[in-house]
């Protein structure tokens, strides 16, 4: 049923991503859901299920809208892996961490795509991508963290109820 659920979120994400979120745009920069939902996996499960949820999230997006096939899929699951990791032991309430986790996870993201793809190809203008694309979209994502982890958190609570009113004890 969990399997269930996380493909429909990441798919669900993938659409609203694609077709809503192209005409939301906040200085030129559009919010990263998959990022987002990868993070809140990640914190509210564990974090291979973060990885996992962070790989699919990324070869989709990969597959559909990227150059290189597999650079999202590997950073979504590391961020995933990452994420996951510390926060066994947290308050799932407790909003105010999720949405440092996508800032910090925004400026890894961003940060390793423009070592991908910009510098590589010499473009060193650090600077104007800081300015133009990291801080807005670290920004953007923040501002969206915390009303799609409350959607992720009720659905992961739901799942819990669920799965503990199934295992019951005699």
């Amino acid at each position: 049923m969990r399997a269930i659920a996380a493909a429909l979120i990441i798919f669900i994400t993938f659409i609203l991503q694609s077709t809503v979120f192209q005409y939301i745009e906040f200085f030129g920069i559009r919010p990263n859901a998959a990022l987002i939902i990868t993070v809140a996996f990640a914190m509210l499960r564990t974090d291979i299920e973060g990885a996992i949820v962070g790989f699919f999230s990324g070869l989709l997006q990969d597959l559909v809208y990227g150059r290189v096939i597999g650079l999202n899929a590997l950073l979504f699951m590391c961020i995933g892996a990452v994420c996951g990791k510390p926060f066994k032991d947290f308050y799932r309430e407790n909003y105010f961490l999720p949405i440092f986790l996508v800032a910090g996870a925004t400026i890894f993201y961003e940060f390793s795509v423009f070592t991908a793809t910009f510098l590589f190809r010499g473009r060193l203008d650090m600077v104007y991508y800081l300015q133009r694309i990291i801080i807005p979209s670290v920004a953007y994502n923040a501002f969206l963290a915390f009303p799609l982890y409350r959607v992720i958190y009720s659905v992961n609570k739901s799942l819990e109820d669920r799965e503990r009113a199934g295992r019951r004890f005699y």
